[in-house]
């Protein structure tokens, strides 16, 4: 699964005509689209909702590839589907009206800035065209927009055409499975290591997040989601004991969160046994 320009779409297939118009008030809903609206509306992490839960995986870009590579596996998105654009023009968007294919998905959205996270982006834009009522469904398709009109001049900000089955699925992914412990876990055993909870003398402990293993190389993961303005350094030095108490066989990898890290602080020190986040990219 890539994230590439390959993005293409063509009427072509099982071809329906469609409406933005709801036939039908209040409109039917399947089960599955029924509780991704309202996963979408109050529970999806880091929205304006009193039921929403803070996940700051959810919004570093250091990870914001590889997650949403996996909310498009679940979402049964290939790279021909999806787009992501500067400028989403009439003549795209009009691609998504009118007599239209309904045996394929596909995605169109812009980013608000250099920092949202593609998973943001997504939630953001189908909830928007949701909340006010810019969306309609065909053929198990719910097609939708997120537009804002400027007097007769309407900008698109996203258009897309999902199947809510799979929608609701990468939701529960969202909030159930990419929590920063089970992202993380995924990520080591995707690179070959077993991963398991801390112990301590064959007991359970919660001095330490997780535990890898793979062939003769042990770490024990401590994640941290740190204040934007604390010190590295200072949070650290607090940390240091740890490198003696694990022993000389197994090494401490901490897992820092925080999107605001520069380049230099990620490296951590020469010889230094603490191991940041581009950990999760190696092999």
């Amino acid at each position: 699964m890539q994230i590439t320009d390959k993005f293409e779409i063509n009427k072509t297939g099982k071809l329906m005509d469609f409406s933005i118009d709801h036939k039908e008030i209040p409109i039917k809903l399947s089960p599955d689209l029924d509780e991704a609206i309202k996963m979408l509306l109050w529970y999806v992490p880091n929205i304006t909702s009193e039921q929403a839960k803070a996940n700051p995986l959810l919004l570093n870009p250091e990870y914001d590839d590889y997650i949403f590579k996996d909310i498009m596996a679940s979402m049964k998105l290939e790279d021909r589907d999806v787009l992501f654009t500067e400028d989403i023009r009439e003549n795209l968007a009009n691609k998504f009206r009118g007599k239209l294919s309904v045996d394929e998905q596909k995605l169109v959205m812009t980013l608000a800035d250099n920092s949202e996270t593609k998973t943001m982006a997504l939630l953001r834009h189908i909830r928007n065209a949701i909340a006010h009522g810019n969306f309609n469904v065909i053929n198990d398709l719910v097609i939708g927009f997120d537009i804002k009109r400027y007097g007769e001049r309407t900008e698109y900000r996203a258009v897309f055409k999902i199947n809510p089955t799979n929608l609701l699925k990468a939701l529960r992914k969202i909030n159930i499975d990419l929590t920063t412990e089970e992202f993380i876990a995924k990520a080591f055993r995707k690179s070959g290591y077993r991963v398991e909870p801390f112990q301590e003398e064959f007991q359970r402990t919660h001095r330490f997040d997780l535990y890898a293993k793979k062939d003769e190389k042990r770490f024990a993961i401590e994640i941290r989601n740190y204040d934007f303005e604390k010190k590295l350094r200072e949070e650290t030095r607090e940390l240091g004991f740890i490198d003696e108490e694990v022993g000389s066989e197994i090494f401490l990898v901490l897992v820092c969160t925080c999107r605001e890290l520069t380049l230099k602080q990620k490296l951590g020190k020469d010889g230094h046994r603490t191991v940041f986040s581009y950990l999760l990219y190696a092999r």
